[in-house]
């Protein structure tokens, strides 16, 4: 549409009017008019009253209003006239001074030195995918914008591919698939560009032993000392790390294989994941001492 001499690009006054098409915001527009005498500006006192009447204002509107139009008024001639036109009216609204939170809670003001299980964590499904679960892009862009909106929890799905080299997708479907290493440096690079508080890698592992080894090699080389490895002081926990503690470091979350307490001793597992002879034999004793119950109780 705003392509009117047919050239196939975009130039000077087709742009202009491309942008306003793109950021035409008819109940902002609405507004305006409502306060507006003219319907092309909002003069000092029309927007004193806009201020008042629907941004409860009470305090030195006037000097306010003149203070928001110098900001916010793209136009140099409506600004000498302390006037306020409808690009200006947009981008006033769509900013800090215009929103309705309240930007002194942007810091944290909670109390962050509970154990880690005490907060609600920001999560993300299927971080990788940019469409549908079923035909959709795999792409590390997911994982950029969740953490840039302060996401602390992202899933990898995980799967062998090709030359040894893991590969994220939605399994079984015919999403794109993205290497392991790719989603695990763009984690690295944007994890903490907007909170320093920890970050969850959800793994949802499907690799085989020899690719799961070449992904704990990409964590470490990637991540460094970042990646949390062990226990912060080499001791059995009796609860969760506090965010505080965890400030700046990134946790693994995936498929529990044995116990903590195993860790610090001899493993209850193969290599394989696989749950060894005796755990298995007692998890059968302990399913026909349940059977045995109910027999009884029968009886």
């Amino acid at each position: 549409m705003a392509d009117r001499s047919e050239s196939g690009t975009l130039e000077g006054e087709e742009f202009v009017m491309f942008y306003k098409a793109l950021t035409q915001r008819d109940e902002v527009f609405k507004i305006f008019q409502d306060f507006s005498k003219d319907g092309k500006k909002l003069t000092l006192l029309e927007f004193v009253d806009f201020l008042r009447q629907e941004q409860l204002e009470v305090e030195n509107t006037e000097e306010m209003a003149m203070d928001l139009i110098a900001r916010y008024e793209p136009s140099e001639t409506a600004k000498k006239r302390h006037a306020l036109s409808i690009d200006g009216f947009l981008m006033y609204l769509c900013s800090v001074d215009g929103a309705i939170f309240n930007v002194s809670h942007e810091p944290v003001y909670q109390e962050m030195k509970q154990p880690l299980c005490h907060y609600f964590i920001s999560s993300s499904h299927n971080t990788y995918l940019m469409e549908d679960q079923i035909r959709g892009q795999s792409s590390v862009e997911g994982y950029i914008r969740a953490l840039m909106r302060g996401c602390r929890c992202v899933e990898v799905d995980t799967w062998d591919g090709p030359n040894g080299e893991p590969i994220v997708y939605h399994g079984h479907t015919f999403t794109s698939k993205i290497f392991f290493k790719d989603v695990i440096s763009a984690i690295n690079k944007y994890a903490f560009r907007v909170s320093e508080f920890p970050v969850i890698l959800s793994l949802e592992n499907h690799c085989s032993v020899e690719q799961q080894d070449t992904m704990a090699q990409i964590l470490k080389s990637i991540l460094g000392e970042k990646l949390v490895t062990g226990t912060l002081d080499g001791r059995i926990p009796v609860h969760l790390p506090s965010p505080e503690e965890l400030r700046g470091k990134i946790i693994l979350k995936g498929k529990k294989i044995g116990s903590l307490e195993d860790s610090y001793g001899e493993p209850s597992v193969d290599p394989d994941g696989e749950v060894s002879e005796e755990e298995d034999g007692a998890e059968v004793d302990e399913e026909n001492i349940h059977n045995e119950d109910k027999k009884e109780s029968k009886a």
